[in-house]
């Protein structure tokens, strides 16, 4: 499926889904079908409400235009194949078909003729093609041989020499080793007169003294110790929350949001999340929907049908505190004022489950539109 095709995709499950024959969800879930990669490797997404495209940098979406000209240049190798194809069937069956084909045989066939015929005909031409082989290989035998008795001839002559060079260096070393023998007995005094006179004094000194401030100067220690990274653990919730992947903050995109101007205003979301495991996490498909407060916020159908949602995509989340942010793509409009956000992901059965708090339960972000 190329992107005409996805576009025209969309625009029958917008007729339908306007029509009322696709619910929501439904609707949704097919247009999240129409995801493409292009040529480069980039993947494109079409917007549920507005219907543009948008491409995905490697952090977050962005609007584009995707590539037209994929399929002009899928349609212009087709004649080139077509006209290779006759090439190499020409010169190497045509023989026997037509004999007005010689000349593009010859031509076709020329360099592969020559390449492999020439050698031969050197042969039996007496041009010295069969000589100039075995020439060749017996240059190449006489010269390893010769390589082979100069090598032996000179390991042989410089192995006297060297041999009866290092026979005589070597009683030299075993004489200057010998005198080296005299500094052990300078090294042995030196270590019982230094160790005999200072233990004594320093033992007798550092127990009196270390028992009575101890206590006083340890406590002092221990107070402003304990006072200084108590407070840090207080504070970082890595501490408090167990293991797992936790919501702490979700924020609009711009921060203050105003549709006083009567132009519709398109809202991105910030999701800050925790990772408490000591790994990286995937969640798949995360995405923010958006309740119309307090109309889709109430009653026994509360929470049940949104007024938007965010673009879905995959996130990895590291150790620690990690910011996710979707492109703005929920659009808003005069009318409303007031509306509740939601974050989730989607598990393996395709089910949205919502991200949890380190308190339990989902977060719930209430922001105006209108200031």
């Amino acid at each position: 499926m190329n992107f005409q095709e996805a576009e025209r995709t969309y625009k029958d499950l917008r007729a339908q889904h306007d029509a009322g024959k696709l619910s929501d969800s439904t609707f949704e879930a097919e247009v999240g079908k129409l995801r493409m990669q292009d040529a480069q490797g980039r993947w494109w997404q079409i917007g549920v409400q507005t219907g543009e495209w948008y491409m995905h940098d490697g952090q977050k979406w962005n609007k584009a235009k995707p590539p037209v000209t994929a399929p002009a240049a899928e349609a212009a190798p087709s004649p080139e194949i077509t006209a290779v194809i006759p090439r190499p069937v020409v010169p190497a069956k045509a023989a026997a078909s037509a004999k007005a084909e010689p000349a593009p045989k010859k031509n076709g066939g020329a360099l592969p003729a020559r390449l492999f015929s020439s050698k031969p005909a050197g042969r039996n031409g007496g041009g010295g093609g069969g000589l100039s082989r075995n020439t060749l290989i017996g240059i190449i035998a006489g010269v390893a041989v010769l390589c082979i008795v100069l090598a032996v001839v000179g390991y042989a002559l410089l192995q006297g020499p060297l041999s009866s060079i290092a026979r005589a260096n070597t009683p030299t070393p075993t004489r200057t080793i010998a005198l080296p023998t005299i500094p052990p007995p300078p090294t042995l005094p030196k270590p019982t007169d230094t160790p005999l006179p200072p233990p004594t004094p320093v033992v007798t000194i550092t127990l009196p003294l270390p028992a009575p401030p101890t206590a006083t100067r340890g406590a002092a220690v221990a107070r402003t110790a304990t006072r200084t990274p108590t407070k840090g653990p207080q504070v970082s919730p890595t501490v408090s929350a167990p293991p797992g992947v936790y919501v702490l903050k979700l924020e609009t995109v711009p921060s203050k949001i105003d549709i006083g101007g009567g132009d519709k205003v398109k809202v991105g979301f910030k999701l800050t999340v925790l990772n408490s495991t000591g790994g990286m996490q995937t969640r798949k498909l995360w995405f923010v929907r958006v309740f119309a407060e307090p109309e889709q916020t109430t009653g026994d159908n509360a929470y049940r049908n949104s007024y938007g949602e965010s673009l879905k995509f995959d996130v990895n989340i590291g150790t620690g505190t990690v910011e996710v942010t979707t492109p703005e793509h929920v659009q808003f409009g005069t009318g409303r004022c007031n509306y509740v956000a939601i974050p989730y992901f989607t598990e393996e059965n395709n089910v949205p489950v919502p991200f949890q708090t380190i308190k339990g339960g989902a977060l719930y972000h209430s922001f105006k539109v209108c200031q």
